[in-house]
Parts: C-alpha cells; sequence; structure tokens
C-alpha cells in the first residue's frame, strides 16, 4: 500500500515546478537537490571538439528536467565574465546564465536555485585576474531581492523564488550568499568543511565529496564507494550541516597525455557510476543533499567516432530519482 501511494505521488511530480509540493518549513540542507557538473557546457563550447563538455542540455533544459543546483565558473576574459570549463570557454556569459535561472524563477515561484560559484582561472593576466571579486560582485549585486541570504538553518520559505550562491572563491560588494572553506578533492572527501554566511558570519558544517580524476579501475572503485558514504553521511546527518556530493569524474584524457578531460571519460563514467548510484536510492523519503552530476536529464548520449558509440547515462532517470526521494 505504501509503495504504491509513494508510486502515486512520485507520477505526479512535474519537473519544471516539483519545489512547490515542499513545505515552507523544510530545511534547504536537508533536502535532495539534482544538481550539474560545468552545467554551462551544454551551451556549447569554444574548444576542439569533445574537450571539456559534460552537459548535453542546456541550462533551461537542465532546469525543465528538474536540476534545482548549478555548478558555474566564471572568468574574466577581457574585462567581461565568461563560463569556463578549465581554460575552455563556454558559449554563454555569467550575466546571461543568471538570466536565464531568473527567467525560470519568474515562471516558477515556487523554486529557488542553488548557484556553485568558483573562479575559473583562465587568464594569465594578473590585472584581468584581480577584476574577478568586484566584477562578480557587480553582477550578484544587480539581481537584488532575487538574491537569497544564506543562513545554516534557511528554510525552503527563506529561498523560494532566489538564487543562493555558494561559492568557493571570495567577492565583493555583498551581504548575501556564502562562502565555502575547506573543499577537497582527496578520495576521502571531507566532513569538516563549513559555509560562512556573508551576511550575519553565521557558521554550517558542510560534508564535501569531490574526487573525479578516476583514470584506473581502483580509482574508479574507491570513486563509487565514498559516493555511496557520502549519501549515508546526508541521510544520517544532523540538523543544519549541508551535504555536497559530486558523481562527476572522466576516465581518460586527450591522447593519453593532455590535461584536458575528453567527453567521452565524462559518458564513459557516468554510464558506469549512474546505475549504481540509482540503485542505491531507495523508495524511501530520504535526504541526499546536492547531487551533482555529468550528463543531467538524459538517459543516453553518444560519441565518437562519427556518433556510433552509445552511453546510456540514466541522467534523466536518477534527477528524478534524486526529487523524489523529497517524498
Amino acid at each position: 500500500m505504501f509503495f504504491m501511494a509513494f508510486r502515486s505521488m512520485a507520477q505526479g511530480i512535474e519537473p519544471e515546478q516539483w519545489m512547490k509540493r515542499i513545505d515552507d518549513e523544510v530545511l534547504v540542507a536537508s533536502m535532495s537537490i539534482p544538481g550539474a557538473h560545468d552545467a554551462a557546457t551544454g551551451e556549447g563550447m569554444y574548444s576542439p571538439s569533445g574537450l571539456g563538455i559534460t552537459q548535453e542540455l542546456t541550462l533551461q533544459e537542465l532546469w525543465d528536467c528538474g536540476v534545482r543546483a548549478f555548478d558555474l565558473r566564471p572568468a574574466v576574459k577581457d574585462t567581461l565574465l565568461y563560463i569556463y570549463h578549465g581554460p575552455l570557454r563556454t558559449r554563454v556569459s555569467f550575466r546571461e546564465a543568471l538570466d536565464i535561472l531568473c527567467m525560470r524563477l519568474e515562471n516558477c515561484p515556487s523554486e529557488f536555485a542553488i548557484v556553485l560559484l568558483r573562479e575559473e582561472i583562465d587568464s594569465e593576466n594578473e590585472r584581468e585576474r584581480a577584476l574577478w571579486p568586484s566584477l562578480v560582485g557587480k553582477v550578484i549585486g544587480c539581481l537584488g531581492d532575487r538574491v537569497a541570504v544564506f543562513s545554516p538553518g534557511m528554510r525552503v520559505a527563506d529561498a523560494r523564488g532566489k538564487i543562493l550562491f555558494l561559492t568557493r572563491s571570495m567577492f565583493s560588494d555583498s551581504d548575501k550568499g556564502a562562502c565555502i572553506y575547506g573543499w577537497s578533492h582527496s578520495a576521502d572527501g571531507s566532513v569538516d568543511a563549513s559555509i560562512l554566511s556573508y551576511a550575519t558570519g553565521a557558521e554550517a558544517r558542510l560534508q564535501v565529496q569531490d574526487y573525479y580524476a578516476l583514470t584506473n579501475f581502483e580509482k574508479r572503485m574507491t570513486k563509487l564507494a565514498v559516493v555511496r558514504h557520502f549519501m549515508k553521511l546526508s541521510a544520517e546527518a544532523p540538523e543544519g550541516v549541508w551535504t555536497i556530493n559530486f558523481l562527476s569524474g572522466y576516465y581518460n584524457t586527450w591522447l593519453g597525455f593532455s590535461p584536458f578531460a575528453t567527453s567521452s571519460g565524462y559518458k564513459r563514467n557516468a554510464a558506469w557510476l549512474h546505475p549504481q548510484v540509482l540503485s542505491m536510492i531507495g523508495s524511501d523519503k530520504c535526504s541526499m543533499g546536492m547531487v551533482f552530476m555529468d550528463y543531467a536529464g538524459v538517459d543516453a548520449v553518444y560519441g565518437a567516432p562519427l556518433g556510433i558509440k552509445h552511453y546510456a547515462v540514466f541522467g534523466k532517470a536518477l534527477v528524478r530519482k534524486i526529487i523524489e526521494s523529497n517524498f
């Protein structure tokens, strides 16, 4: 009987505005929120074919399939901010990316977005790089009341219709959002990171996992284990503890030596890891925190050579399963 009721509830979820079914008093930290790693790469890249792309869908399409956490990495280029993945530039500026999210919030006021922000170090021009904090602060400042004020115990009512900025790189002229300290790319992740509010200085504990260089079988098995561990940590976390769990990673680099991860490397990881994560998520309500993935919102993608290779990445099924775990 319970399973049938759950299925009926899940089938009624509208991905474009699934948060309207979340009670106002629910803690944001206790939610399960699907996220997109390097979310703007689906807008297109100024890069050699096959490098740096981690998403198939545009930002608007990611929103429409239910993604609510967006990993955006602006860098300064000719005194303007563009979204990058490593040294590779996407075809969207920072302001354009935020305008897309604001437009969706205008149409879906029950929702909120989380932007995970960091500087992507592209320019070797120190003068340009020095502009990053003020340029980011200026763009975010233009959003006015659309920006959420972070607090460790913030509730859904505090965030509806707004963008919550969690930044790994400090920006200036803002009393909203929050800065993350203690980020880790280690195979163990970190349970002792923190999120510090710009407005009040209040501090929340953060559990974060972002292990991504999965270039051999042993590292891939380590990734699977640490993803599972952080899912368990999130489900059992005390009230007010935040969790960020990255599923993203790459298998190979270009020609075996380039520092640029290929899109096929991200696809191979998603096709291997996503089905296993799906099997870990039960039918009961649980807290997963923010779960960032590659190829969110699509179940199958194609790759080289000539678009023949098929990767079953289950990104649509995974986004939906994460959403369903809130109910």
